[in-house]
């Protein structure tokens, strides 16, 4: 009898130490410290709205909106550091392919879209 208690106790306490363990991991990977991100507003309509989150001490982007290989606009943009910024893209789009190309110090990440004809 002893030692099922013993098994027991023994089961309980490495479980919680386990949990503690992978919450304190994973709260430590959630801390974004440097860096930012990119996206579509909604990915399944033809909106070329798309946004930028800032998590960087630098807050100059610029970005370069490109139809079919030709570029149609280029904007410099500041967010500042935790927040982001929405950018709304209100000229008429003709074409299959349209691509966002944002740029910040030393970094280009770009998004894509296809749309079929």
């Amino acid at each position: 009898m002893s030692n099922q208690k013993f098994i027991l106790i023994f089961l309980a306490v490495s479980i919680i130490i386990s949990f503690s363990f992978l919450a304190f991991s994973e709260r430590k990977q959630h801390d974004i410290k440097d860096g930012w991100f990119l996206y579509f507003n909604n990915i399944k309509d033809s909106s070329t709205d798309f946004t930028i989150e800032n998590y960087s001490s630098n807050s100059n982007f610029s970005w370069e909106l490109i139809v079919n290989e030709e570029t149609i606009s280029k904007k410099n943009i500041q967010v500042l550091k935790g927040n982001k910024e929405n950018v709304k893209i209100n000229s008429p789009l003709n074409g299959t392919q349209i691509k966002i190309k944002v740029y910040h110090a030393k970094e280009i990440k770009e998004i894509y879209k296809n749309f079929a004809q």
